[in-house]
């Protein structure tokens, strides 16, 4: 990757840096409206060692993703180490939480990799298992979370969303049942066209020849051989995952681990502000977050900025139905604490890790060979 080409990068990555910052300040503005001596009241009487429980939860996070980035990446180099795993996770991080859906992710995470002296086409294998595996221990959760708190969906009722003054009523399970399908499709479309045959058929042909013809595929020859090449590098990781499983394993609970005290933290918040609400414990502040992220991960706003506090708010204390916090301040000042703790912390990590990060470049390696996939 050219130096002039990575200035470019650097430069747009720190335009929407401050792009994602702006939008997180205007979230908080929506969000606290004329409330802050309120809310300014609450935050002063937090416990400090919940607040430090939170960031022992952002390392522990932190550690369970470069786990699991490790142990993939030893499959191709058993030399591996994990502090260059954690560099990954956190140059991953970095570009994910700045790009309109995540875009920039895997290219910086591949570009990272290839600066190590891991081939790329080991690296995009790499980085291939690791969203298979996450998407569909995702997917599980997200199974559990609707089996177990389907009723919780049914006692919130509806998520009142307003415009110019006028409120329309959608039902939570609209918003649910559009996050879980997004999640599904995104590995299970690629699972039908991989090992249905009739299907990549159906795909391959009538499809691509469809989009063609409407203009939406420039080249159908091509885009037909790019898709073969994905269905067989597919086909080929899912066999590596399983002819590895101590290691698909690994990530499985890293995985399960990750998720789950991730989505703990506002529970946490709320026991650093003395919320006593009788709808607040462990496990609602886990299921509740899921729902969450079934809901934002359909949003492609750079770190899901605005949606994210607003629905946030919505979910934990909705205008109907049970809330999770006793009363307005407080679920403001968790949100707050939430969103400043789990998104503006881990963001500051992480470029301040991909500032300082050089990796070292392995002589014996004939990486070099490889080109680093374009933006």
């Amino acid at each position: 990757m050219p130096n002039t080409q990575i200035r470019k990068q650097i430069i747009r990555y720190i335009i929407y840096i401050i792009f994602v910052l702006g939008l997180t300040a205007l979230a908080f503005y929506l969000s606290i409206g004329n409330k802050i001596t309120n809310i300014l009241e609450v935050l002063k009487g937090a416990n400090i060692w919940y607040i430090i429980a939170i960031l022992l939860v952002v390392i522990g996070c932190i550690v369970l993703r470069s786990i699991s980035i490790f142990s993939l990446t030893r499959i191709f180099d058993k030399n591996y180490y994990f502090h260059r795993a954690i560099a990954i996770d956190q140059v991953g991080s970095l570009y994910r939480m700045v790009t309109p859906a995540g875009v920039g992710g895997h290219v910086m995470e591949t570009y990272t990799y290839y600066k190590q002296g891991i081939k790329v086409s080991n690296a995009l294998s790499v980085i291939a298992m690791y969203s298979i595996v996450y998407q569909i221990v995702l997917i599980i959760y997200g199974v559990i979370t609707i089996i177990v708190k389907h009723d919780l969906i049914w006692q919130i009722g509806y998520l009142p969303i307003t415009f110019n003054n006028d409120s329309i009523h959608v039902p939570l399970w609209v918003f649910v049942s559009i996050g879980f399908t997004f999640n599904v499709l995104s590995i299970g479309f690629i699972l039908l066209i991989s090992y249905w045959n009739g299907f990549f058929k159906f795909i391959r042909g009538p499809i691509i020849s469809l989009g063609n013809k409407i203009k939406l595929v420039k080249d159908k020859e091509k885009t037909q051989a790019t898709l073969d090449v994905a269905v067989i590098n597919f086909r080929n990781n899912l066999k590596t995952l399983f002819k590895n499983l101590p290691i698909l394993l690994i990530c499985v609970v890293s995985f399960f681990c990750y998720i789950t005290i991730s989505y703990s933290v506002p529970y946490i918040c709320g026991l650093s502000l003395g919320n006593m609400s009788p709808y607040a414990n462990y496990w609602d502040s886990v299921l509740l977050s899921n729902f969450h992220q079934m809901v934002t991960c359909v949003i492609p706003i750079p770190g899901g900025s605005v949606v994210s506090e607003l629905f946030f708010l919505k979910l934990f204390f909705p205008h109907n139905g049970p809330t999770f916090y006793m009363n307005e301040d407080i679920a403001r000042a968790s949100l707050l604490l939430w969103r400043s703790l789990m998104f503006i912390f881990p963001l500051f990590i992480a470029c301040i890790y991909t500032l300082v990060y050089h990796p070292r470049k392995r002589e014996n390696d004939d990486h070099h060979e490889n080109q680093i996939p374009e933006e």
